[in-house]
């Protein structure tokens, strides 16, 4: 088998460094951007030979009293389910038969457990997709590639929605 790698120049070593990519970790909501960061991260894998991670995070399980949290959108509240099921199959979907990939699902605030999965899965790098908020869910949840790109410890990519597909 040929292990790929790609070439990182870091200027301040004042060279450049060989890094192994093997494993991409792509966190998907379902939106036109997550879709975007799931072909970006598929094409990358293609000229790596790098497996891909799908993560899907949900606020909350199964078990939480919609009462509780009705004052959420429900973009933050829905709980795991048919939902998430889907948000992960359209993500397998995006990705070509040769593209070596698991698919996971996972509750609690999405920043932090990106960030745990990437630490536990030991991801080469993180491709996210960014979206633009609306003043509501940017007050209650902040920018949750923002917090990925500033904490996490390999290469994030961010990646915006295309808006000609």
């Amino acid at each position: 088998m040929i292990e790929r790698i790609i070439t990182i120049h870091r200027n301040t070593t004042g060279g450049m460094r060989m890094v192994r990519l093997a494993r991409i970790l792509v966190p998907v909501d379902g939106s036109g951007a997550s879709d975007e960061a799931v072909r970006f991260a598929a094409a990358l894998a293609d000229c790596t030979g790098a497996s891909i991670d799908i993560l899907h995070v949900s606020y909350f399980d199964s078990n939480t009293d919609a009462e509780e949290v009705s004052w959420l959108p429900d973009s933050v509240a829905r709980p795991i389910g048919p939902e998430a099921h889907a948000i992960l199959e359209r993500a397998g979907k995006l990705l070509p038969e040769i593209a070596v990939h698991e698919v996971y699902h996972r509750t609690g605030s999405p920043a932090e457990t990106i960030l745990a999965f990437a630490k536990e899965r030991h991801s080469d790098m993180i491709v996210v997709g960014s979206r633009r908020m609306d003043a509501l869910h940017a007050a209650l949840l902040g920018s949750v590639s923002s917090a990925v790109l500033e904490e996490a410890e390999c290469p994030v990519t961010v990646v915006k929605e295309n808006p000609h597909r």
